[in-house]
């Protein structure tokens, strides 16, 4: 059941933002850093794969009971 909530959630949310630090300059104990925000795309077919493998886990699942 997981899985098919995460399923949806990405077919909703699409994608998830995250932000990252790097240094970009040391010159001795000073350091100058960069944060930047990057984001992972969620494609539509991961989405639904999941949803499909997670429906198939519940149906395998309830047939043995």
């Amino acid at each position: 059941m997981v899985l098919v909530l995460l399923g949806i959630a990405g077919l909703v949310v699409r994608s998830i933002p995250y932000h990252e630090t790097e240094q970009v300059a040391k010159i001795g104990p000073v350091t100058a850093t960069q944060v930047s925000e990057k984001e992972i795309m969620i494609p539509p077919y991961v989405s639904v794969i999941v949803i499909v493998a997670g429906l198939g886990l519940v149906y395998l699942g309830r047939g043995k009971t």
